[in-house]
């Protein structure tokens, strides 16, 4: 991964930030958001066709729990390959 290291990535992620990153051509994001009054972390694909890639309920309030961040981040979202798995080929465009 460039931009960031993968300790600082779950760092920031667990309290709450978001991630813009990129992966062959493709920007995504990595975020904590809030929907029919449930709270997930999720991937979206930010290309013009955008779609949620992955899903996880998250707590409402206070820190991430980093089974829930391990979970996305193990999840196989990416042509059947997590993020951890392509790890080393993903640049961190944005931290929010």
């Amino acid at each position: 991964m460039t931009g960031i290291t993968m300790k600082e990535l779950r760092d920031l992620l667990v309290v709450g930030h978001e991630a813009e990153f990129s992966y062959k051509g493709v920007t995504y994001v990595l975020q904590p958001e809030i929907s029919d009054g449930y709270a997930y972390l999720v991937i979206w694909d930010c290309s013009p066709d955008g779609k949620c890639l992955c899903r996880y309920p998250i707590p409402k309030e206070g820190e991430i729990p980093i089974e829930c961040l391990d979970a996305v981040l193990n999840s196989r979202c990416f042509d059947g390959k997590s993020f951890m798995e392509i790890e080393t080929d993903i640049t961190v465009d944005v931290i929010f």
